[in-house]
């Protein structure tokens, strides 16, 4: 797992961002659907020893970062062992403290960005049974587009994809490329979610032409977008 090592002036500021963090989770209203607690359940059963953790992916779009945070905050009891993967910039050292403060694992790269040390990350984790999660839409966009990697790796390590939708109303948007949301006071936040079997997808072989393979890996990152669409009660503009 990857330690990230803050100086003090950034050790006060990680404490205080939890606080607050703290104090507004306690006024918002978190609302799932039934698969979720479907899915929360087995996580208790998991963490009884009840039945054995399987590892899996769990997907989220890149602008629910925080909502996500919120959502480990309020669960963190009931998720599996999980392992998050964020950004190798400096810009992704608070977070991934504070994930780790909330008890996640860590993953430090991206396809952009110490692509090697993100998978031998995500290699390790899976092959330990952990869930791993990312944003879907990677760590720069285009905003609401899957990266093909999931689709790869699911197939390649013959585990399911879970994937997380989360809507906060109220809620501020930041100017960011992804127009992060930040939950205000009692706001209502919905979690919902839905799981991909790995055989969901049928990537060509190597040997196969490259207009093959591009329109199958195009078909099957088109069966991720249809399974998130469909947990999407409204489009966002």
């Amino acid at each position: 797992m990857d330690v990230v090592k803050l100086n003090w002036l950034q050790r006060i500021a990680l404490e205080l961002i939890y606080s607050m963090a703290v104090l507004l989770l306690s006024t918002l209203r978190i609302e799932v659907s039934e698969k979720t607690l479907a899915f929360l359940e087995e996580a208790q059963a998991l963490e009884s020893g009840q039945v054995k953790q399987k590892s899996a992916f769990l997907l989220f779009w890149h602008n629910r970062l925080l909502l996500m945070f919120f959502i480990f905050l309020h669960f963190k009891k009931r998720f599996p062992e999980s392992a998050v993967m964020v950004s190798a910039n400096k810009d992704g050292d608070l977070f991934s403290a504070l994930l780790q403060r909330v008890g996640c694992r860590i993953i430090r790269g991206s396809a952009n960005k110490k692509s090697l040390q993100a998978l031998k990350g995500i290699h390790k984790n899976l092959k330990s049974g952990k869930l791993v999660m990312y944003a879907a839409d990677g760590p720069t966009g285009p905003l609401y587009q899957f990266k093909p990697g999931a689709v790869f790796l699911s197939q390649k390590y013959q585990v399911p994809i879970h994937l997380v939708h989360i809507e906060a109303a109220p809620s501020i948007r930041f100017s960011t490329w992804d127009r992060l949301i930040l939950p205000m006071p009692f706001a209502k936040i919905v979690l919902k979610h839905t799981t991909v079997s790995s055989k969901s997808f049928s990537l060509t072989s190597s040997s196969e032409s490259a207009l093959q393979s591009k329109e199958t890996l195009q078909e099957s990152v088109e069966i991720l977008t249809q399974h998130m669409q469909k947990l999407t009660d409204t489009r966002e503009d």
